[in-house]
């Protein structure tokens, strides 16, 4: 039997064409639909505020102290409000950037090790990989973290393979500062994941050259001097940071169901199986047929063996997918940062040959997406109506069609026609990115972007704003541009509302007493709350309403 031939890059010229399509479209939609409640709402307004109040130490929601995560993204978001303006588009810029920034350094990284086809593929296996761009495009801090531990993760590999050349130790210093980042970006994940995966790999392989070339002594002044300082300040300043963010945001979140987010071991395969595709095949065979021997090769004379950077990359990912699986609080986000080490992974076997599986996948996903439209209009809700829900339908269609043209470019192509290939994953990017522009006919439910609007319009100066309710609209101060009184909410808030529990209105009948005391003030409430005030006679002026949450004003 005839091996095929290891396939060719095409011109330079080819391939930059390739890389600036697929940015085009990555970053086409970027301000096209509007913040998402509650992670858009809530990570676009704690930046905003600390813009707008010059406070960039203590991160705050409404107000409120906010200490569920670190502050690196706040503090970039705030920066790019501050050269760009606060809008959409730039509250969702910093992850869309990380996500090309994480996609290049798989590119780069497979580059290296395994040659430039290698290096394309990496780049637009992950681009195109469905959880991987649906979180770049989201405004959360899951990218954010992802990346910045790849990028450790990619600096570690490089210094390992160059032990003893010249500038390698360079490397390592670059990937103790990324994995300062990711430490400032949702905490103490930055260290154990990498720490863990130095480890079981060192035991697994006996390598234990690797903890001498680990640059520990500088590395962890670079590590403790580019995050203990805020974590050292903002605790100085708010004695109740440390047992928060520590305990309950760290040791409760991972053991116990805190945050009610429970689910079943298992939980994460079919979120590895969904989140990878169309690339399901080659990422997962990556994970579960690794191609190397379990079994470490052992040097003449005893000698310590030499790294191997595909070992590492699957412990690595194989730790990142047990670990999140033996936690008690699950979310399909968590296992992000597996993906680019498997995109590099399975990049050396793309670059071989082709992936048999692309096309049945493609196509797979085109009907899938067919069938999701044509039965949108059956799962109308109070928030989605069998309208909005036919409309979005018609975004579904036109997915599914490029799709489908995407597993027809996969299946004419050859391993020398890397072009066809750049094709699938442009066609592939663009069915993502249409899912998501039809996602605008469901925000009047999902943000409170049109209720801002509508209280805007009656120039409401200083009167003051209350949100009111079990629900609280996380996107509403944003679009308002400044923050509003709670009252009778607490969840997220509760450590921020025991702090200052003056700015915060604790029953509607006490909301009814001083909205009845008010000149003119403007509230938005829930449909409970609204038909509750208006039972006891309240005034109340309705401005506009959505599927959830009713503005009015009083006067």
């Amino acid at each position: 039997m005839s091996q095929q031939a290891p396939p060719s890059l095409p011109s330079s010229r080819a391939v930059l064409g390739l890389l600036a399509a697929l940015v085009v479209v990555w970053f086409a939609l970027l301000g096209s639909r509007d913040l998402i409640e509650p992670d858009e709402g809530r990570y676009a307004e704690i930046p905003r505020e600390m813009l707008a109040t010059g406070d960039w130490l203590t991160p705050r929601l409404d107000g409120f102290k906010y200490f569920e995560k670190p502050p690196l993204q706040y503090w970039l978001t705030a920066l790019g409000y501050a050269a760009f303006g606060v809008s959409n588009a730039t509250a969702r810029l910093w992850p869309a950037l990380l996500g090309l920034l994480g996609a290049a350094a798989a590119g780069g990284l497979a580059h290296r090790l395994y040659g430039p086809p290698a290096g394309l593929h990496a780049f637009a296996v992950l681009l195109t990989s469905l959880l991987y761009s649906a979180l770049g495009h989201i405004l959360s801090l899951d990218m954010a973290v992802s990346v910045f531990l790849f990028l450790g993760v990619a600096s570690l590999v490089l210094a390992q393979q160059g032990r003893g050349r010249p500038g390698a130790h360079r490397w390592m210093w670059l990937g103790w500062a990324a994995l300062a980042a990711a430490t400032l970006s949702k905490g103490l994940i930055g260290i154990v994941l990498p720490g863990g995966a130095v480890l079981l790999y060192s035991l697994w392989q006996r390598d234990w050259a690797l903890w001498r070339h680990l640059e520990l002594g500088k590395g962890l002044l670079i590590l403790l001097g580019l995050t203990a300082p805020w974590f050292v300040l903002v605790s100085l300043h708010n004695p109740e940071f440390a047992w928060f963010f520590f305990v309950r945001e760290h040791l409760q979140r991972y053991t116990t169901e805190v945050h009610s987010r429970s689910e079943p071991f298992w939980y994460f395969a079919p979120v590895l199986l969904l989140g990878t595709l169309p690339w399901s095949g080659a990422m997962l065979r990556a994970l579960l047929q690794p191609g190397f021997a379990w079994r470490p090769a052992r040097p003449a004379g005893g000698a310590s063996p030499g790294f191997s950077p595909e070992r590492f990359l699957w412990v690595y990912a194989a730790l990142v997918f047990v670990f999140f699986s033996l936690g008690d609080s699950k979310l399909a986000p968590y296992i992000l940062p597996m993906l680019p080490a498997l995109a590099v992974l399975a990049a050396r076997r793309l670059a071989r040959a082709p992936d048999r599986a692309l096309p049945w996948l493609a196509l797979g996903c085109a009907v899938g997406l067919a069938v999701l439209a044509w039965w949108a209009p059956r799962y109308r809700s109070d928030l989605l109506t069998p309208e909005r829900l036919a409309a979005y339908a018609i975004w579904f269609y036109l997915a599914a069609g490029a799709m489908a043209l995407a597993a027809l470019c996969a299946w004419r192509a050859r391993p020398h026609a890397l072009l066809r290939l750049g094709a699938t994953t442009v066609l592939v990017l663009a069915a993502l990115q249409l899912i998501a522009w039809g996602y605008r006919v469901t925000e009047p439910a999902r943000s409170s972007r049109g209720l801002a609007e509508a209280i805007g319009a009656e120039r409401p100066g200083d009167a003051p704003v209350y949100a009111v309710g079990d629900y609280f609209p996380h996107s509403l101060p944003f679009y308002l541009e400044r923050t509003v009184t709670v009252v009778g909410f607490t969840g997220e808030l509760e450590l921020g509302i025991r702090a200052e529990p003056e700015r915060w209105i604790a029953s509607l009948e006490a909301f009814a007493e001083r909205w009845r005391a008010e000149p003119r003030a403007y509230a938005v409430l829930t449909l409970s709350a609204y038909e509750a005030l208006q039972r006891s006679g309240v005034p109340l002026r309705e401005l506009g309403r959505n599927a959830r949450l009713v503005a009015v004003s009083r006067q």
